[in-house]
């Protein structure tokens, strides 16, 4: 077995979500799975800020505490289901932010839940998991509770399938910026879609401000093409190292004139997983994850992967 899967949970169904599908991938690709609650202290004790405040989503009165009782419960149903996956518990105190953050830096995965609060406001990303992502070590998987998803489908609410372009097979999407490339989300994406024998789709997206260059004229159809074929060109040059290194993913890499956040949610509405990048910023306090990565976070429907890359 490999390094481990971290897991935060706190008795919620989003966490409970979040630990079955940290197993289930788990057992796939041959690691171990450490599920940890967190005692937050009052008021989320925010220690210097560290990186984080309360809990997630003012949990009901109860929750932390109860969060410790519910490990076993949760660790013996995983080990009913998934029994080849070595899978240990941990209780601690402390700020949850701040715990979760100090943990990342010793798993291969921390995967912590989201919040569903419908189809047009999206998910909630609570003040646990927000800091979190921005602060991981790691990449850091956000899985919904797949019953929302249900509750959209059945209402009618969901993305119609003809407006998603993605893979047909459920698949691995990834995004990038070929303005900012950086390695870590494609070495991710390649290595989960090879884990998973899937194919895998790399998207970057484009949208022109209303006018565009040094002087402020509209932008023409040819100019358009010009500028996205040039991005496409970009992309296909990054990702050919990686495919030649895993020459077993079949891979389809696009440049699509669309707002990156809405095309990477729409291609990813049957996605196994969405893997986006986040920078890393030094020395810099707050959340600060960018537009993109916040986007997906709130409205995708698929497990979003947050890679963090320098």
């Amino acid at each position: 077995m490999g390094p481990s899967f971290t897991v935060g949970v706190d008795g919620s169904p989003e966490s409970t979500a979040a630990a079955r599908w940290a197993a289930g991938t788990a057992q796939r690709w041959e690691s171990a799975l450490r599920l940890v609650a967190v005692r937050t202290g009052p008021e989320g004790a925010a220690p210097g800020r560290e990186p984080g405040a309360r809990a997630e989503a003012a949990p009901e009165p109860g929750r932390q505490a109860e969060a410790s009782d519910v490990l076993p419960t949760v660790a013996d149903q995983l080990r009913a289901e998934h029994p080849a996956v070595p899978i240990s518990t941990s209780a601690l105190e402390g700020a949850a932010a701040g715990v979760l953050t100090q943990l990342s830096g010793e798993a291969e995965l921390l995967v912590l839940g989201s919040r569903g609060l419908g189809a047009v406001h999206g998910f909630l990303v609570g003040s646990v998991a927000l800091p979190v992502v921005a602060h991981t070590r790691c990449p850091l998987v956000l899985v919904r509770d797949s019953s929302r998803a249900d509750e959209r489908t059945a209402r009618g609410t969901a993305e119609p399938a003809e407006r998603v372009s993605a893979h047909p097979a459920p698949g691995v999407v990834a995004g990038f910026d070929v303005r900012e490339p950086a390695a870590e989300p494609l070495e991710f994406a390649f290595a989960a879609a090879r884990r998973w024998g899937a194919p895998l789709t790399v998207l970057h997206g484009w949208e022109p401000p209303p006018v565009y260059g040094a002087r402020p004229l509209p932008l023409a159809a040819t100019a358009l093409e010009d500028v996205l074929g040039e991005r496409a060109a970009l992309l296909k040059q990054a990702v050919e190292p990686w495919a030649e290194r895993y020459p077993d993913v079949a891979v389809d890499a696009r440049a699509v004139l669309e707002q990156p956040a809405v095309l990477l949610t729409r291609a990813a509405a049957e996605a196994r997983l969405l893997v986006v990048g986040r920078r890393t910023r030094a020395a810099r306090p707050g959340t600060h994850i960018g537009p993109v990565t916040h986007g997906v976070m709130h409205h995708a429907s698929a497990p979003v992967a947050v890679v963090p890359h320098p």
